[in-house]
């Protein structure tokens, strides 16, 4: 949950940046991703609008965590496992790299009620946004259209990110957020829906101007996420708004999804003399009865798959991601998660 991990509620293995990319395993679009990120937050291009659209359970989360922590300024390059991947693509850089940030959770954002601050009370989310990148100064920049419920505009959102910057603006959950607008007959302190679309498109505007902001935003995929006539039309709007300048982020591969499983269930290091002899018997057996098991088992390519995959056999994954992922509700990674932690306590 993005939100308490902002808050400071999550529990350490995602609020802990130290602990959180510890248990990360950097998928090539995990890299990519955060490369992007790095070149963008200083100064050296890379996509300004990031559109996270993967099937349900699919990582958007885990992946606006990653560069969350990356920009938070709690850990170092040298602290994150298989961080040599991302500095070969970027060469020098600081070893710690922090942005200013914002983030709205669409579902755990009010449109009815404003969030009251010590020093500031916002309304809408440009308003919040604001006073999230830097305090009270950064939201009097755009403060009468948040009173008003009213869209600031490009101009302005960008004296916002110029003045402001580096900012990383990470916004999940969007379309749940905008269908509580949709069909609301009057204003909302938040706004009205079509304010919320033209706000969308004026900040996507403002950040692909800037020299060091960038938007990742979460849009859902499945049916599930959606949420009727009013989250079917924003997802509609919010799809050719940001489709005219988002880069869209590659979701995890099977073969990734084995070690993203392994490094989230086990903590202890792989014996690779023991996994040598568990797979060797594994190739003697399948030589020795070729007519008991499917064409192929004994073959090169299978036995690299069994190593990728130990200590799970990867017959096991694959029913797990080719059928079980297919059923309604059923989350293609936090099921097979849930599922194998039941079955390895077990056994």
């Amino acid at each position: 949950d993005l939100a308490q991990v902002v808050q400071g509620k999550a529990a350490s293995e995602y609020g802990d940046p130290k602990e959180f990319f510890r248990r990360t395993y950097l998928t090539e679009g995990l890299v990519e991703l955060l490369v992007t990120g790095i070149k963008r937050l200083t100064g050296q291009g890379g996509d300004p609008v990031v559109q996270l659209q993967t099937s349900f359970g699919g990582g958007k989360t885990h992946s606006m965590l990653a560069l969350y922590h990356l920009f938070g300024g709690g850990i170092s390059f040298g602290e994150i496992p298989g961080a040599e991947h991302i500095i070969n693509r970027i060469g020098d850089v600081d070893e710690t790299i922090t942005a200013n940030h914002a983030v709205i959770v669409g579902t755990a954002f009010s449109a009815t009620e404003p969030r009251v601050y010590a020093d500031c009370t916002t309304h809408t989310l440009w308003g919040d946004i604001a006073y999230q990148l830097g305090g009270v100064d950064a939201y009097r920049i755009i403060e009468t259209a948040d009173l008003s419920g009213v869209n600031p505009g490009s101009d302005p959102i960008l004296k916002l990110l110029e003045d402001y910057g580096p900012a990383l603006i990470i916004i999940d959950e969007l379309v749940a957020f905008a269908r509580n607008l949709y069909n609301v007959p009057e204003r909302l302190p938040a706004g009205t829906f079509d304010t919320l679309m033209t706000f969308f498109q004026s900040l996507t505007e403002a950040v692909k101007r800037s020299s060091d902001s960038m938007l990742l935003v979460s849009i859902p995929e499945s049916d599930n996420e959606i949420g009727g006539e009013g989250g079917r039309a924003s997802l509609e709007k919010l799809t050719k708004t940001i489709g005219r300048i988002e880069s869209i982020w590659k979701p995890v591969t099977a073969t990734e999804s084995f070690e993203i499983v392994r490094r989230r269930l086990f903590s202890s290091e792989i014996d690779f003399a023991a996994r040598d002899a568990v797979l060797n018997a594994f190739r003697d057996m399948y030589n020795s009865n070729s007519g008991e098991f499917p064409m192929g088992v004994s073959e090169g390519d299978y036995y690299r798959r069994m190593q990728e995959a130990y200590p799970i056999h990867p017959e096991l994954f694959a029913r797990l991601y080719e059928d079980w992922s297919t059923l309604d509700r059923f989350q293609r990674t936090r099921g097979v998660l849930r599922l194998m932690a039941t079955v390895i306590h077990q056994l």
